[in-house]
């Protein structure tokens, strides 16, 4: 009897040891995740987005996420703007502080290039990126966009985008006014973000929740907002990007 409560005991104890050293391990959540700022930053994968994927009707920026500062309060990314058959390559890199709302930093070259690409322009760039980069201390990671249930936000939690319309004289229709995107329940809800195309020539004629970039360093997530404006002329239009802060 002795032998054998002995030996429950040692079992016991190696469970207990064995599960201690399980919660001192990474949590699948950290997985993968780059904890360190690099050196050198690699040129960024594409964020794809399909929604809108027909290029008769729509051209689409292209979305390039970097990675996060520690604190959540800043995120990398880079874009390639839609050409319009203007016949010229666009890039943009943004640090977005989402203590404003706004940009810390951006750059975009001082003229577009007929043709170009990320890498290219990475590697022309690669002194300045690296040492912005560094200076707001952004961690490289992998991206994945991800719908509204996220495990952060409370099963009974929806984000949703609220649009007022207005007429317009140029093209005859209606086009998007204001913007409000909200959080929290029905009864019960705050405003993240909120709008004013006030410019007669915003011709925004769909605004959308394309869903959500999670801070793997916080109980928080950019969501990522989805415009379309209408083409020079007409189809196709171009759908763009932005982003604002969502948290317990």
């Amino acid at each position: 009897m002795k032998k054998l409560f002995k030996i429950s005991y040692l079992t016991a104890c190696l469970f207990a040891v064995v599960s201690l050293l399980s919660c001192k391990n990474p949590s699948s959540a950290n997985d993968g995740i780059k904890v360190e700022i690099p050196e050198h930053y690699q040129v960024p994968k594409e964020l794809k987005y399909t929604l809108f994927d027909d290029p008769m009707s729509y051209i689409v920026d292209r979305l390039y996420p970097i990675g996060w500062s520690k604190d959540g309060r800043y995120l990398a990314y880079a874009t390639e703007p839609a050409d319009e058959a203007v016949g010229a390559y666009f890039f943009e890199i943004h640090i977005k502080d989402f203590s404003t709302n706004s940009d810390a930093w951006m750059w975009k070259p001082e003229e577009d290039p007929e043709t170009g690409s990320i890498a290219t322009t990475w590697s022309e760039n690669q002194e300045l990126f690296d040492s912005k980069l560094k200076e707001f201390g952004i961690i490289p990671q992998e991206f994945q966009l991800e719908g509204f249930d996220a495990p952060f936000i409370d099963k009974n939690t929806r984000v949703w985008i609220d649009t007022t319309m207005r007429y317009s004289d140029f093209l005859c229709q209606d086009v998007v006014n204001n913007v409000t995107i909200k959080c929290g329940t029905l009864e019960e809800n705050r405003t993240i973000f909120e709008y004013t195309h006030s410019n007669e020539y915003d011709l925004i004629l769909y605004e959308g929740l394309g869903g959500l970039i999670k801070c793997p360093y916080k109980d928080m997530a950019a969501v990522v907002g989805v415009t379309m404006s209408r083409g020079y002329e007409g189809p196709p239009h171009v759908i763009s990007f932005y982003f604002t802060k969502v948290e317990k």
